[in-house]
């Protein structure tokens, strides 16, 4: 019965069971995840729908431009923190605790565990974050509709957005895995992914120039990129945006798998 089953195909299967526990205990302690429920997320679609009224983007030919549809999908700039957050404890909490040695000793090849953990984190990050913007988006257009600058789900480039919307996140979730298997420590982890989402861009926009030109190819930009409707000439194609991060995303995971390879636990 098992004659077609090899080694290899048993290992991935204990990673990634593994790896599902491993997440369902990470939830269950430190609460992230459940920070952002489809109902967290919708609350906060709802909140800054309500608060920002259509924000005006900008304008063309002396007419007021509004992106309807990206505000309704702001809750993904605190969703790509928390998640963040939550991929980099996936990691550093095993290593932190040691459980990473009974991990290695259980699943001897150490990249079916990585991957394992960026299947994990990926799944679960994805579709939360769709359901909740989901419904987000559908009550927020009741609000946007009745001051005359609603959006619907079929206008050019509002569904591309609400799925970069949960795609964004999503991918910020595998950086923080890669960032925890890189750095071993949360503290770490969680400061860079930090700084790279928040702090880098702010400093790097007022130089102007080359630099400001380079905020654009951050992390947290090329998302903002993803999830815009109204073109902004600050910020990359929607395209692009996604070809960064995903550049981004496979760096890190690159960077990581050779760090696990090399280094003992």
């Amino acid at each position: 019965v098992l004659k077609d089953i090899t080694l290899d195909r048993l290992n991935d299967r204990r990673a990634l069971l593994s790896s599902f526990d491993t997440f369902r205990r990470e939830c269950d302690a430190s609460g992230q995840f459940g920070a952002m429920d489809v109902f967290t997320e919708q609350a906060f679609g709802v909140l800054t729908s309500m608060l920002s009224n259509g924000i005006a983007m900008g304008s063309d030919d002396n007419q007021v431009v509004y992106d309807a549809a990206g505000n309704r999908l702001f809750g993904t700039m605190i969703a790509q923190l928390v998640l963040g957050v939550l991929g980099a404890l996936l990691i550093t909490t095993e290593y932190s605790t040691g459980l990473i040695r009974a991990t290695l000793s259980t699943v001897p090849k150490r990249l079916p565990w990585l991957w394992a953990k960026v299947i994990v984190v990926a799944a679960a990050s994805f579709a939360t974050m769709l359901a909740g913007l989901t419904i987000a988006f559908f009550v927020g257009q009741a609000l946007y509709d009745g001051h005359g600058v609603g959006a619907s789900l079929f206008d050019p480039g509002v569904a591309r957005a609400v799925f970069g919307a949960a795609v964004f996140p999503t991918a910020i979730a595998v950086m923080g895995v890669a960032f925890g298997a890189l750095l071993r420590h949360t503290a770490t982890a969680v400061g860079i992914l930090f700084a790279m989402l928040f702090i880098v861009p702010v400093l790097l926009q007022p130089l102007g120039g080359v630099w400001a030109d380079l905020a654009a190819y951050l992390p947290g930009e090329a998302g903002q990129a993803m999830i815009s409707v109204v073109a902004d000439p600050n910020q990359l194609s929607p395209l692009a945006g996604f070809g960064v991060m995903i550049g981004w995303v496979a760096a890190l995971l690159v960077g990581a798998a050779v760090a696990l390879k090399r280094r003992d636990a």
